[in-house]
């Protein structure tokens, strides 16, 4: 359902193309500019490797901190302190069950996801107790819009303990496929505050309302439910904002992103919305963000597709490159964002083809969204 995909907080998992020809060098006017903020407090240390299976537990421990840390403050850093800290315990323990679990979350929080899937498959088909790879794959399989496998994996989570996330896990495969209303009333029953969720875990839930209430154009519920998922991190201020520009409150969308620079999304945001304002500073940032999105071009890393169309569509006002990103997304991810920015570049490039793509994808899964239209 959201790409802002808040599991419960055990999975700890984070959202994060293509090589283009080089651009100019974004060259500060002084030295007065920033360039980069840095996070507040001493960098992350990677521990020396140990074959000890006793410092195992610390260490992925020190890891699933590190994957929250990313997940909170959207900076992609931290999953290469991530990626540092398991790579020796991949080669010496490449066979133990949290070690594997460790893996496929990072490789999900890295856009990998079939090969998140290939690890998460074999945990299940080899381990009895899986609970967090039965939801961890749940999640991916709905990002990609693979619901017959999400709702198989929901109904495998057996037990007292996983019944809240089986409901909201069910209810999120039954959002995306024609049973929108349904699904947002069975989210609206599941008691949180007397399970004792985590903030993660109610952030998730409360961003699953969100989604759906907003696809039925219920404004006030999904306004409610965004400002309480809105403090857990980055993802959260995302999803909020972008429903504020849609609302056309752009100064409240302005001023919710601008503690957000550093993060590259969340600065493309705030890009389109001081277009949208015709702030003084709306073409340094409008740079600041292609400089941003040229150096993750050149290092040709997987992701982020949404977001680059976006920034072609919205700020740069290039509909054609806005929709050969949504198109390389789509291949990837299929949640409600994904779908709006794609419908959306469609329909601005004019692309007859593209509308087809969409409007057979609505026919065959029952997606509900009232907001967005597809061009006929």
């Amino acid at each position: 359902m959201i790409r802002w995909r808040f599991l419960v907080s055990l999975l700890l998992v984070v959202p994060l193309g293509a090589a283009s020809a080089p651009r100019a060098l974004l060259i500060p006017s002084s030295d007065d500019v920033v360039l980069e903020s840095l996070p507040a407090g001493p960098r992350p240390s990677v521990a020396p490797p140990s074959s000890s299976r006793e410092a195992l537990p610390a260490s992925l421990d020190s890891i699933a901190q590190l994957l929250s840390e990313a997940r909170r403050s959207g900076d992609p850093r931290y999953l290469g302190y991530a990626e540092a800290q398991l790579a020796p315990w991949l080669t010496s323990q490449p066979g133990h069950p949290r070690v594997q679990l460790t893996q496929a979350r990072l490789l999900q929080a890295n856009h990998r996801f079939t090969a998140a899937e290939k690890v998460l498959a074999r945990l299940i088909a080899t381990q009895t107790n899986t609970a967090e790879a039965v939801l961890l794959s749940a999640s991916i399989a709905q990002v990609q819009g693979n619901n017959t496998l999400a709702r198989q994996r929901c109904h495998a989570l057996k037990g007292l303990e996983t019944l809240p996330f089986a409901l909201i896990c069910q209810a999120q495969v039954d959002g995306a496929t024609g049973k929108a209303q349904k699904a947002l009333a069975a989210l609206e029953k599941v008691p949180a505050k007397a399970l004792g969720f985590t903030p993660q875990q109610a952030a998730w839930w409360w961003l699953s309302q969100a989604d759906i209430a907003d696809r039925l154009q219920r404004t006030e519920q999904a306004e409610r439910a965004y400002q309480a998922a809105q403090p857990s991190g980055a993802e959260a201020v995302g999803a909020y904002a972008d429903w504020l520009y849609r609302q056309q409150r752009f100064a409240e969308a302005e001023q919710l992103l601008t503690p957000w620079r550093a993060h590259d999304g969340l600065l493309t945001q705030l890009a389109r919305v001081e277009k949208q304002l015709q702030r003084t500073s709306a073409k340094a940032t409008q740079a600041q963000a292609e400089a941003r999105w040229q150096a993750f071009l050149a290092r040709d890393e997987a992701g982020h597709e949404r977001e680059l169309a976006l920034f072609y569509l919205d700020v740069a006002n290039q509909p054609d490159t806005a929709l050969r990103y949504a198109v390389r997304n789509w291949q990837n991810q299929r949640e409600t964002a994904d779908f709006r920015v794609y419908a959306r570049a469609a329909r601005a490039a004019n692309s007859a083809s593209d509308a087809k793509i969409l409007r057979d994808w609505l026919s065959s899964t029952g997606f509900e969204d009232h907001y967005t239209t597809v061009a006929p």
